[in-house]
């Protein structure tokens, strides 16, 4: 096996992991208290995979500012949908 070829596997695996980990956070019986918690390690979770997906099979690894633009535009995605998130449940509070 190639290095190349292990590094796709190592990546590969993180992979499956967090996606094990969203789908622990995805449990119905959480409570509803730290529903927003559960949305930000959602987010969190959804950075690193991007974060994977680029440096791995993208390729950029080899081209870090390329990478860390990218990533910075993802995190600024989350970081949006997370503050609608938010938003979403504050109105209510606010009435």
């Amino acid at each position: 096996m190639t290095a190349s070829e292990k590094s796709l596997l190592r990546a590969w695996g993180v992979m499956m992991a967090l996606s094990i980990a969203l789908a622990i956070a995805a449990e119905p019986l959480r409570p509803e208290n730290y529903i927003l918690a559960w949305a930000a390690f959602v987010s969190i979770v959804a950075y690193w995979k991007a974060r994977i997906v680029l440096s791995t099979y993208l390729g950029l690894r080899d081209a870090p500012a390329a990478r860390a633009g990218f990533s910075l535009a993802v995190a600024i995605i989350l970081a949006m949908v997370l503050g609608g998130f938010a938003l979403q449940l504050a109105i209510p509070l606010i009435r």
